[in-house]
């Protein structure tokens, strides 16, 4: 990757409108795939993509051509992808805290409690791309693996286990 142009990179550190479009576009691709590598998911990737550069924009006064813009720009990348991962890892952790909480503390439902559980879940579920259905009704209700899954929909395993998680933190935010 060339360095950026000093011109630009100093209408940049000023402010100037299209010295930040041309950031913008010069960074687009190499930082989007940096991100999609670890993340595998282009619309959280998309959203950490815009955070890095908010903060660069923000920061852009500070920023020097010799130290390096390149290296900063995927530091920044990788600190905002570890707090992406801390995010979903508290979210887990609330969650089943949740749950773990309700089931020991042994509140029964009302038929018709359970009925509007499974009405919100139905309708949860369609709101899951096709791809993350399929995944989750093999898993769920077809009990395959990971592998088998993977097998079945001719996708990767970690494809596979990343659409579980996505659809599993997507189907809680709509259910809680």
């Amino acid at each position: 990757m060339n360095p950026l142009d000093r011109s630009i990179f100093e209408a940049f550190r000023n402010g100037e409108k299209h010295a930040i479009e041309a950031v913008y576009t010069f960074y687009k691709a190499p930082v989007m795939r940096f991100i999609v590598s670890m993340v595998k998911d282009t619309n959280d990737s998309e959203s950490i993509f815009h955070e890095v550069i908010m903060k660069i924009i923000r920061r852009r006064e500070k920023l020097c051509t010799d130290d390096g813009i390149n290296a900063y720009v995927f530091t920044i990348a990788k600190n905002e992808v570890i707090d992406y991962f801390k995010k979903l890892k508290k979210d887990r952790e609330r969650i089943e805290d949740y749950y773990k909480n309700r089931i020991e503390s042994g509140d029964s439902m009302t038929a018709a409690e359970e009925e509007e559980i499974f009405t919100n879940l139905e309708y949860a579920l369609e709101g899951l791309s096709v791809q993350r259905k399929k995944v989750i009704e093999l898993s769920y209700f077809q009990n395959l693996s990971y592998q088998e899954i993977a097998e079945k929909l001719m996708i990767s395993k970690n494809t596979v286990k990343n659409h579980l998680i996505k659809a599993k933190l997507m189907l809680r935010e709509q259910l809680l």
